[in-house]
């Protein structure tokens, strides 16, 4: 495993870049010198992710639209990029900003081009991340459609055969796209299924904020909101039932291994690299 530093956290930062860019994307084209200024409710991207331990530092935020905020997940804009942009903010050199950021400048000036076939370990991550957050997208995108299909008249049961999705599953991405509708009412650095547990609750808003500033998981979230709610004994049955199911699962697979042969040997070293992972 990688040792990592510890990420800083700081709410009153993240609030601080939004407020200096007045909601306003500081995107500047390299090529015209132009900054965007076009509208930007989310919060601030960070140029080192949060997964790969990037901080709720100036050094690495910048206000982006929702448009330069999915060409960089994308793959289509280059951070560098972003890096001469927050380096004039804050009255740093890029080199200064990489060094902070712990990121390692590139020899050249980038070009947009086809992605080396030797990437770091870090740009792995970032790579595995963009195509995470791209399939939670997706999810948004589904839930729009499925909406704008029943809004035309389309029956759930009819969808539900027509598309292979069933209908409990239509019916969950049209209640998270109902409740957040508009990008600036989701957080971005919350995953889609976080969105989902806060739109089961009486507050939606208030719980997916609370979930982003204590940084909860969806389990965290949910038992937060059933405590809430005066049920914390739904939370406890849920977990009583989940490891009722591991119980089972731990029974069919110590059955399997006892059958012996190539197989069990194969799902044993599986199984031994799951733990040491």
């Amino acid at each position: 495993m990688l040792a990592t530093e510890r990420r800083i956290k700081d709410r009153s930062v993240i609030q601080a870049i939004r407020e200096e860019a007045e909601y306003q994307c500081e995107y500047v084209d390299p090529a015209t010198g132009l900054r965007c200024d076009r509208e930007a409710l989310g919060e601030p991207h960070h140029i080192r992710t949060r997964g790969a331990g990037g901080s709720d530092i100036r050094e690495n935020l910048i206000q982006l639209c929702g448009e330069h905020h999915r060409a960089v997940h994308d793959g289509h804009l280059n951070r560098h990029f972003l890096i001469q942009v927050v380096a004039n903010r804050e009255g740093k050199t890029v080199e200064e900003i990489y060094n902070i950021l712990g990121l390692l400048p590139p020899d050249n000036e980038p070009v947009v081009e086809e992605a080396s076939p030797e990437l770091s370990l870090e740009e792995l991550i970032a790579a595995y991340q963009q195509l995470d957050e791209q399939e939670q997208e997706v999810r948004w995108v589904k839930g729009q459609l499925l909406d704008a299909m029943l809004k035309a008249g389309a029956k759930t049961s009819w969808l539900s055969s027509q598309l292979g999705v069933s209908p409990a599953q239509i019916r969950e991405m049209v209640k998270v796209y109902r409740t957040f509708p508009e990008e600036g009412m989701r957080i971005p650095s919350m995953s889609w299924y976080h969105h989902r547990v806060a739109a089961n609750s009486p507050d939606p808003a208030k719980y997916i904020a609370l979930a982003n500033d204590e940084n909860l998981s969806t389990r965290e979230l949910r038992k937060r909101i059933l405590e809430d709610e005066g049920r914390p004994d739904i939370n406890r049955q849920e977990e009583d039932e989940d490891m009722k199911k591991a119980r089972m699962l731990l029974e069919k697979v110590e059955a399997f291994l006892a059958k012996g042969g190539e197989v069990a040997k194969w799902l044993k070293e599986q199984l031994r690299v799951q733990v040491c992972d």
